[in-house]
């Protein structure tokens, strides 16, 4: 039998990552943050799983002037199907007036735990000096979860 992506199997995904059925809401206006890290992490997924915790340590974090330690508020979220797929979005990140280095972000759930949601690498350390540091995601979306068999 072959099984195929239909509008509800999507659905049903997403309806998993919103509010009604995990306590993790990725339409959250409210819990998620990104926090930013530079080059020194090497992320271990399989048991570095929340903000502050292994290779997410605070003492990892970027920090400079502009930047507030436990990083930004994640807004404007969505999540949506888009042919056969799950697509997470949310605003861009703009950090004015700041003096840090970052390689990357981790997206996290501040409302539970601090769980870790993912993390978002930019290929090479980017800085600011006075400057604006913006982060602007693809088109695709922050994450986008292919449902396609």
């Amino acid at each position: 039998m072959a099984w195929t992506a239909s509008g509800l199997m999507v659905q049903s995904h997403i309806d998993k990552w919103d509010d009604s059925q995990l306590a993790t809401d990725l339409t959250s206006e409210t819990d998620l943050k990104a926090a930013f890290y530079g080059s020194s992490v090497t992320p271990a997924y399989g048991t570095d799983t929340a903000y502050n915790a292994g290779t997410w340590a605070t003492a990892n974090e970027s920090a400079g002037a502009g930047y507030s330690p436990a990083g930004l508020l994640v807004v404007n979220t969505t999540l949506t199907h888009v042919t056969g797929s799950m697509k997470f979005d949310a605003d861009n990140f703009s950090i004015p007036n700041s003096t840090i280095i970052a390689e990357g972000y981790l997206l996290y759930d501040d409302a539970h735990a601090d769980r870790a949601l993912g993390a978002v690498w930019f290929g090479e350390p980017f800085e600011t000096q006075d400057g604006t540091f913006l982060v602007t995601h693809d088109p695709a979306g922050v994450y986008l979860l292919d449902l396609t068999p």
